[in-house]
């Protein structure tokens, strides 16, 4: 994943054992030590922050979308230590994430980027000598001065009250754009990526199509491209906030990794820890957990924490006659992952079962007739909208939408589907 831009980073500092073993989730986890995977996820964000070096700027956002737990946090935290690793005191790269309740505001959109450009300027200038020292204080000038102005009056670049809400959508653009403008001499000293996680939380709101806009098609030539991680329906969402042409090309959906790559990820966590074992015993435990995890990022996760602790409870050693003790418990956590996602949901269980047993009979896609068909009865029974429903099991990673064909859903992971089909309690009579 390299070449810019960018070889791959290195793994992060490994936690220690004891200190990985006692976390229950990847969330909790941040940077992951054994990231593997993503390469073609990964070249979209590569070639799009490569044009941006060759100084083409507009139309360069990306979006990156999948079901809960499956990688698309630990995939924007790779991306924002390559550009990390890539900022030198000549080439200045800026890598910040912005919550999606900030797009509302183009003047603390801004003001945000300024302080993350400043402190890159500082980490900078610590490193850097000669010409490349004194190009930097100049930067570091402005932009102090910049972000004084925007602290200490309360207000926006040119006078634009931070806080001000637009009246029409057009109004929203030019006050974006005159915010961004007015950054722009600062700014474009600078090339910046700019990343928004939990992007399908995105304010539909006017304020936020001008701010959308803005980062889309940057005003004032500043570098800048943005990069968008959210659930399932997140293309969608900000389709509704100005972003309703985004290259195909650059829009993905994170599913699930090849078994190969799963086994890369459960050797990986072997080999980091140096767990002893023979070829043959190691290459049988690597093989039954990528099968067990099915490619699915958050138990590849989980069944690697099961397996470590078993093999470090015993001496390091990797024992064929352990393995199914580990399989048992991967599979318990797998369930209960399942049962989380079924917390999530607000409709009870049958619906979900129903849902996963029309979809073996309709090769696994389904449509959105025959979803809101299943949802119908319990939804308006319940007195809450059945377009509804279709939100909430996206947001839950109980369905995820398929790029082809387009508007037909299907469930994530294979197991997923069995746990549904498996679960007791049908349908009401005449459902």
């Amino acid at each position: 994943m390299n070449q810019i831009l960018f070889p791959k980073p290195p793994p992060a500092e490994h936690l220690p054992l004891i200190e990985w073993l006692d976390l229950t989730d990847r969330a909790e986890v941040g940077r992951e030590a054994f990231f593997r995977g993503r390469n073609a996820e990964y070249e979209i964000f590569r070639k799009t922050v490569k044009s941006l070096s060759y100084g083409h700027i507009g139309g360069g956002s990306t979006i990156f979308q999948g079901a809960p737990g499956a990688g698309k946090t630990a995939l924007m935290l790779e991306c924002m230590e390559a550009i990390r690793q890539h900022s030198s005191p000549d080439d200045p790269w800026v890598a910040y994430n912005i919550k999606p309740e900030n797009l509302e505001s183009a003047a603390e959109v801004v003001m945000l980027l300024v302080d993350a450009a400043n402190e890159e300027s500082e980490r900078l200038s610590k490193i850097s000598s000669g010409s490349g020292a004194k190009k930097l204080e100049r930067i570091m000038g402005i932009g102090r001065k910049m972000y004084h102005d925007l602290s200490e009056r309360g207000v926006g670049i040119a006078g634009i009250s931070i806080g001000a809400k637009p009246n029409s959508e057009q109004e929203a653009k030019v006050y974006s754009q005159r915010v961004f403008q007015d950054a722009a001499s600062f700014l474009k000293s600078f090339r910046i990526v700019v990343f928004v996680d939990e992007a399908q939380n995105t304010p539909v709101e006017k304020s936020t199509l001008g701010v959308v806009d803005c980062l889309h098609n940057p005003p004032g030539e500043i570098p800048l491209v943005t990069a968008f991680f959210g659930l399932s329906d997140t293309e969608a969402i900000l389709s509704k906030c100005s972003l309703s042409r985004p290259p195909d090309e650059r829009v993905a959906n994170l599913e699930l990794l090849t078994y190969e790559e799963s086994s890369e990820v459960i050797r990986s966590v072997f080999e980091a820890y140096k767990f002893s074992g023979s070829k043959e015993d190691i290459e049988i435990w690597v093989s039954h957990l990528a099968k067990l995890s099915q490619g699915w990022p958050q138990h590849i996760s989980r069944v690697s924490v099961v397996a470590s602790r078993v093999i470090s409870n015993n001496g390091g050693q990797i024992k064929r006659e352990l393995l199914e003790r580990v399989l048992d418990e991967g599979q318990k956590r797998k369930e209960s992952y399942y049962a989380m996602i079924l917390r999530r949901c607000s409709g009870q269980p049958w619906i979900y079962k129903k849902l996963a047993l029309v979809a073996r009979e309709k090769n696994d896609i389904l449509g959105l007739d025959e979803i809101f068909c299943i949802a119908e009865h319990a939804r308006t029974k319940r007195g809450k909208p059945v377009e509804d429903f279709l939100t909430e099991a996206l947001h839950a990673g109980v369905l995820i939408e398929t790029r082809e064909p387009p508007n037909f859903y299907r469930i994530p992971i294979p197991s997923l589907g069995d746990y549904l089909r498996s679960l007791p309690g049908d349908p009401p009579a005449g459902i």
